[in-house]
């Protein structure tokens, strides 16, 4: 079995987790495209098989959430599973965190949290947090295309909707919301919208993904809807069983390359020939 899972990750479970579930479920290798928080849910990308190969192609899209910010204290995770480490009685009222949250569109360096899975000298970041090691983050430079307010539910706890790059911290950005606030806060819930072309609409649960099994799953070309289509000429098709160069016209990026009805991978121009960067065809 080759291709994607939309996954419905539940609260509680790592990403890992559930790369685990899917494996023993297809008995397949499997990978996700970009963790999630355990206290996090929403969508969670999984490639299958051959889909495991374009992982570098894939990782870095654009992701949607929808987030709950808690203001007047925070913790040293920066969500709802850490310890307490500073109170604030003020509380920004909607007019304040409207504005406020105007100003942290565009490209911004962000610290990322020292709970992270961040590696330092080759360990993660909350492996010596926990072990109560010091430890120095570089802030990265991150995008929020989009962060709007969409309703207060609580005096201290408002809904906000973020579009934003891949490698954005939510957890970051209420602490940084917070402090233009005049106060602290933190992340006190998530879910993840989309993942590029994933959508929670039309992700399965983890139970119906183990009752459905291949029936849930995408084909290799779904993520790949943005690549236009290169269509080899027939007779070349044992030439790239082969390995044998493959002369095409100039063209620049990359490209969705079918041959005799098969879809091969993806590849770019090098030289005047074929190179597949992405091999994604089953050996005969």
């Amino acid at each position: 079995m080759n291709g994607f899972i939309n996954v419905l990750k539940p609260v509680g479970a790592t990403a890992s987790d559930v790369v685990v579930r899917i494996k023993h479920i297809l008995h397949e290798k499997a990978g996700h495209l970009g963790t999630l928080d355990p206290g996090a849910s929403g969508v969670l990308p999984v490639a299958v098989g051959l889909g495991t190969r374009l992982f570098n192609l894939l990782t870095d899209k654009v992701k949607y959430y929808r987030a709950f910010f808690t203001f007047g204290k925070t913790t040293d995770t920066l969500d709802s599973y850490g310890t307490v480490t500073e109170k604030r009685d003020l509380l920004p009222s909607e007019e304040t965190l409207r504005k406020v949250l105007r100003a942290f569109e565009g490209q911004l360096q962000q610290l990322p949290p020292t709970y992270s899975a961040i590696s330092v000298g080759g360990v993660r970041s909350y492996k010596l947090a926990r072990q109560g090691e010091a430890v120095q983050l570089s802030a990265r430079c991150v995008t929020v295309y989009e962060i709007g307010l969409v309703s207060q539910v609580k005096k201290d706890t408002f809904v906000v909707d973020i579009k934003c790059s891949a490698g954005t911290y939510i957890r970051s950005l209420a602490r940084d919301v917070a402090e233009a606030c005049g106060t602290v806060g933190y992340m006190s819930g998530l879910i993840r919208l989309a993942s590029g072309c994933f959508d929670i609409s039309e992700a399965y649960t983890l139970d119906e993904i183990s009752e459905k099994r291949e029936k849930c799953l995408l084909e290799l070309t779904y993520p790949l809807y943005d690549l236009s289509e290169l269509s080899v000429d027939d007779k070349f098709y044992e030439d790239l069983q082969h390995g044998r160069p493959v002369f095409v016209e100039k063209f620049d990026g990359l490209r969705k390359v079918f041959c005799n009805g098969t879809f091969w991978g993806v590849g770019s121009a090098a030289n005047g020939k074929l190179k597949l960067d992405y091999y994604l065809k089953n050996a005969d």
